[in-house]
């Protein structure tokens, strides 16, 4: 029985170009949600990084995990995600399972809800680990990346949904380049495919996680208010059919 109001937690998955930012941005927009973003700006090893993956990958996982990290600690502290002006009154979902402690349900009830631009799993089981894959990460730098991980991930708070952009490999093409960022425009295809057959094999492998997948190809929301509307609404007829969500959309 759900006897007490917190606030839902989400996060956008997808293969690199899928629309992630995009996603979350929309949906903290839309439905009046607290949005936890990528510092993209503040990685200074990432053009380093695609210059010279084999130098720079582990500096580069490195600060995206540990900035994720910092990020989610932040949720669980009280007045970290302060409500929208003219926000909902906020969602109704089960208190965590044995009484155990999760800060974004326990503290920030006061919220409407909680959108994350990429979940920290897919950080560690696809983008670095697809780096050990290709070898610019090598076995010891492998083995301290998923030490910091693993001494963190039980004190984190988990993702009630996990929203999955499913993109095809032309389209992702085609959005990184529209995007304009000069140190992605020598991503072969090849590193495209790895991530994507990662994320496949973290999902099929993650069955304590709640997977929604989104077609996406066709669906142009960063400049269509038609296809933001639409995308707004079948995430609203998803919440509802999993009954995950009491607010109007």
């Amino acid at each position: 029985m759900r006897t007490k109001k917190n606030p839902l937690y989400l996060s956008v998955a997808g293969t690199m170009g899928s629309g992630k930012t995009t996603a979350a941005r929309l949906i903290a927009d839309a439905l009046h949600f607290h949005l936890v973003e990528e510092n993209f700006g503040e990685n200074a090893f990432l053009p380093r990084f695609y210059k010279r993956m084999n130098r720079w990958a582990f500096h580069s996982q490195t600060f995206f995990l540990m900035e994720k990290i910092n990020q989610l600690m932040e949720i669980g502290k009280e007045g970290a995600c302060p409500s929208k002006p003219g926000g909902r009154s906020g969602v109704i979902l089960s208190p965590p399972a044995g009484g155990s402690k999760d800060p974004v349900r326990n503290k920030a009830t006061h919220i409407n809800g909680i959108v994350q631009d990429t979940p920290i799993e897919q950080d560690v089981f696809s983008y670095a680990k697809a780096q050990h894959v290709l070898g610019n990460m090598d076995d010891a730098e492998w083995r301290l990346y998923e030490k910091i991980y693993t001494t963190f991930e039980p004190h984190l708070p988990k993702p009630d949904l996990i929203i999955y952009l499913e993109t095809s490999l032309d389209e992702v093409v085609r959005r990184i380049a529209s995007r304009g960022r000069e140190y992605e425009k020598k991503i072969p295809k090849s590193y495209l495919i790895l991530l994507e057959k990662l994320n496949q094999e973290w999902m099929k492998e993650n069955k304590n996680r709640t997977f929604l997948k989104i077609k996406t190809d066709g669906l142009n929301i960063v400049t269509s208010t038609t296809a933001q509307k639409k995308f707004i609404h079948q995430l609203c007829s998803e919440f509802e059919n999993m009954h995950l969500v009491t607010l109007a959309c």
